[in-house]
């Protein structure tokens, strides 16, 4: 009786242990599955990302003149740290904040504003704006005089 007793619990505890080995191994080949896709994905996303970064041939940043010193942001923008789209944005920058207009260049047909913002922050205050979202607002004088 006793002999029998132990060959059910062995033949119990054998079959619970190969269950849980199925379900296990089970969720290991998901997610080893699940690791290779996301891998084929990061993998993807980041040569889109390189292609983005790296223009195919030399940047050329063209300064423009400016003819106005002071200006207001039309809508919420970002304040990038160099006159690019794709690099990194310093700060969100509301609507109707004042600027202060301190050059004026084009990079990749795009032309830009490098600005400062007339607030009492002193940190990351001073980049780059596209120059549709600005309006300007103050006229620079020259005092050149031409015969």
């Amino acid at each position: 009786m006793i002999k029998t007793f132990f060959i059910y619990v062995l033949l119990l505890t054998s079959g619970g242990l190969g269950i849980l080995y199925y379900l296990l191994n089970d969720k290991y080949n998901k997610q080893n599955i699940q690791v290779r896709v996301l891998t084929k994905q990061n993998n993807s996303l980041t040569s889109q990302l390189n292609t983005i970064n790296k223009p195919n041939e030399t940047l050329k940043v063209y300064s423009r003149p400016i003819r106005f010193n002071t200006g207001e942001t039309i809508k919420r923008c970002s304040l990038y740290i160099s006159p690019l789209s794709n690099s990194p944005i310093l700060r969100s920058i509301p609507s109707n904040s004042r600027v202060a207009i301190l050059d004026g260049v084009e990079a990749l047909e795009t032309l830009w504003y490098e600005v400062r913002l007339i607030t009492s922050d002193t940190v990351n205050t001073k980049g780059f704006v596209r120059q549709e979202l600005i309006k300007e607002l103050q006229i620079i004088e020259t005092h050149i005089i031409k015969n």
